[in-house]
């Protein structure tokens, strides 16, 4: 029975180890589809960020796309304000230079005016003096007219008064 006895036990423990083996199968299986699970759910967030980091590269690209566009945009900017700039610049200049011209023309005329003027206040001092010496001239000339004039009719008088008197005295004798 002792052989028997050793067979169960025999038996026994490998309907045990069996069992083992079942439940570390089982645990195995579990473990193999808890890891299965893992590894899709890995692959979901790898392919995640697979699609991620193509719509980052995507984006980047774009970006790299908009600022060398925006780049060319202000380089042309620049450009067109430079030339602006430059245009005004010389139409400024132009401007200026015609100014001056103009500015140096009045000053001219300005000058000959001045000239002119002080010509014909030279003149009109002259014609004055003239004048007013032919005035004093005609005054010197009236006032001698004058004299002479009274000196003519206190003569005319006298002699009237003469006559006057010689008649009255002829008449009275």
């Amino acid at each position: 029975m002792s052989g028997k006895k050793g067979g169960k036990a025999k038996d026994k423990s490998e309907d045990e180890i069996k069992a083992d083996m079942d439940n570390v199968l089982e645990d195995l299986g579990k473990d193999v589809w808890s890891l299965e699970r893992r590894l899709v759910i890995e692959a979901e967030k790898y392919q995640r960020y697979k699609l991620i980091q193509l719509d980052l590269k995507r984006e980047i690209a774009q970006l790299g796309e908009q600022m060398e566009y925006e780049e060319k945009l202000t380089q042309a900017t620049r450009h067109d304000m430079y030339k602006q700039y430059k245009a005004m610049q010389q139409e400024l200049s132009h401007r200026i230079d015609i100014m001056q011209q103009t500015i140096d023309s009045l000053r001219e005329d300005l000058e000959q005016q001045r000239q002119g003027l002080e010509t014909t206040k030279h003149q009109k001092d002259e014609v004055i003096a003239q004048k007013n010496k032919k005035i004093n001239e005609q005054k010197q000339q009236m006032e001698n007219m004058a004299i002479v004039f009274g000196n003519m009719l206190k003569e005319t008088l006298e002699k009237m008064s003469q006559r006057m008197d010689g008649q009255g005295s002829g008449r009275q004798k």
